[in-house]
């Protein structure tokens, strides 16, 4: 039997849902894997949102449970529980979601009655339900043996990283040949790392890092009785602005979902208002493809959590120098 043992977080919002994360947690242990959750983080002086991005970051697999309540609000008015969610997909981890099938029906103790609320719970639950398989659940006694079947199909059909004890990981020979072999891909990174960085094309007439580029968006602001509303804008910013916000995302591989996130920040450092809750997807594919034509960005596919394919951005060795030239403090 296979050694290696896996981490997953377990996200979901917490008083109403207590009973149904402990039973995901003893099935996570049942199955002699690692739980991860907000009930075991320790005290810190670390903002909340980056430690969990951290433990994230160190998990395998990442569990959603949804019920009636759309959670704890950060200042943009988003809760903590869609900011994992978010997270999760955008590092390109296996999700393994379960939604509430019938939230009307659900104890008004265990559900939000303020309308701003429910509306956007209603996005979350779009949002998950939206190009990924999902399990809709009902009762605790419905969810248990779900999450445990899931947990099963997860580990079988996409195996991750994971956790070996030390003393099992390898023997000296082992060790060896891994030596060799890390020797030889840093051999070919290097070779690979000459064509990375090069321009994919070659034009004369190419937008450079200070010329602008006018991105279309949607903003959003929530209106006291008339509830979210939605206006289509536009936005100018250079390339460099854009560049330098998407790189500070980018210390792994992402889908290009952190172009939307990129845009969102450079749109905050020029003072920006109102909030932007997504782009154009033309303008979105321009940014991609004008980032890798200037060297500074490249695209690979690689699996999804849904077995799939999909095309993951992280910068070339320009793109990373560009990046430090922009941000470093100087005298």
């Amino acid at each position: 039997m296979s050694q290696k043992k896996y981490q997953v977080f377990v996200s979901s919002t917490f008083r109403d849902l207590i009973e149904e994360r402990q039973d995901a947690i003893r099935n996570i242990l049942d199955l002699k894997h690692i739980p991860a959750g907000m009930e075991l983080f320790p005290a810190s002086d670390v903002d909340q949102l980056d430690y969990i991005k951290k433990v994230i970051d160190e998990c395998d697999y990442y569990l959603l449970i949804m019920g009636g309540r759309y959670g704890s609000i950060d200042a943009d008015g988003v809760s903590f529980t869609e900011r994992e969610y978010d997270y999760a997909v955008e590092t390109g981890k296996v999700v393994i979601a379960f939604v509430h099938s019938n939230p009307d029906a659900i104890p008004v103790g265990k559900s939000d009655l303020d309308p701003k609320v429910i509306e956007a719970l209603k996005g979350f639950r779009g949002k998950v339900m939206t190009g990924r398989l999902v399990k809709t659940w009902a009762t605790r006694q419905e969810l248990e043996p779900l999450v445990l079947k899931s947990l099963i199909h997860a580990f079988n059909d996409f195996p991750q990283v994971g956790w070996i004890r030390g003393d099992n990981a390898a023997t000296d020979v082992i060790l060896e040949q891994s030596n060799k072999v890390l020797q030889e891909n840093v051999r070919l990174r290097e070779e690979l790392s000459s064509f990375e960085s090069r321009n994919i094309v070659d034009f004369d007439d190419i937008a450079t890092l200070d010329d602008v580029f006018t991105v279309r968006v949607e903003t959003s602001n929530y209106i006291v009785r008339r509830g979210t509303q939605f206006h289509d804008r536009t936005i100018e910013l250079t390339w460099r602005q854009i560049f330098v916000a998407l790189a500070g995302v980018l210390d792994k591989a992402r889908t290009d979902d952190a172009i939307l996130t990129a845009v969102k920040e450079a749109a905050n450092e020029i003072g920006f208002q109102p909030k932007i809750s997504s782009i154009n997807h033309t303008d979105k594919v321009t940014i991609k493809i004008q980032l890798e034509a200037l060297g500074l960005l490249n695209v690979r596919v690689s699996k999804t959590v849904k077995g799939g394919v999909a095309e993951f951005l992280f910068l070339t060795p320009n793109g990373r120098q560009l990046f430090v030239q922009n941000r470093v403090v100087r005298k």
